[in-house]
C-alpha cells in the first residue's frame, strides 16, 4: 500500500446565520465561473472521526436500523472508515470573493474541506436504475 497527502482548500463555516465555506487564498483561482453553476459537490475531511479507531473499523450497524442490521463500512455511509472523507451535493446559493454560500452540509463548523467539484445534470443516475438492499428502503422514511 501507498500513502499520500492531500491539501486542505478550505473550511466550512456555519453560523446562525448562514451556511458557506470559505476557501483559501492560494485555491481561489480554482473559484472562476463557480458560481455559473447551481449546485456543487463538496469533499470534506470527516476530522471528528479521524482516529484509529474509527479508521480501522469495517462492519457497522447504521444508527437507523436500531442495530439490526450489520454491514460493511463501503456499503454505508458511515462517517467511520479507512479515509473519513465526507461527500455531499449543496446548492450553491452565492459567491461573495472566497466564500460559496450553501444551502446545507452535513459537516460542523471549521471542517476541513479538499475538493469541490460542480455537479452536472449526467451526474444523476435514473431512478429505474437504482438498485438498493432491502434493509435501505426503511431509511428513507
Amino acid at each position: 500500500m501507498s500513502s499520500f497527502g492531500v491539501y486542505q482548500i478550505g473550511e466550512v463555516k456555519i453560523d446562525q446565520d448562514s451556511c458557506y465555506i470559505e476557501i483559501h487564498e492560494p485555491y481561489m483561482l480554482g473559484l472562476q465561473h463557480i458560481e455559473k453553476f447551481g449546485h456543487i459537490i463538496v469533499l470534506w475531511w470527516i476530522s471528528m472521526r479521524d482516529t484509529p479507531k474509527n479508521r480501522a473499523t469495517l462492519l457497522v450497524k447504521p444508527p437507523r436500523l436500531n442495530n439490526l442490521v450489520e454491514t460493511g463500512v463501503f456499503s454505508s455511509r458511515s462517517p467511520s472508515r479507512p479515509n473519513p472523507i465526507g461527500f455531499t451535493k449543496v446548492k450553491l446559493l452565492k459567491v461573495e470573493n472566497n466564500k460559496l454560500f450553501i444551502d446545507r452540509i452535513d459537516a460542523l463548523d471549521g471542517t476541513p474541506v479538499l475538493d469541490i467539484k460542480p455537479y452536472l445534470p449526467g451526474d444523476s443516475v435514473p431512478l429505474s436504475d437504482i438498485r438498493l438492499p432491502e434493509w435501505f428502503k426503511s431509511l428513507k422514511d
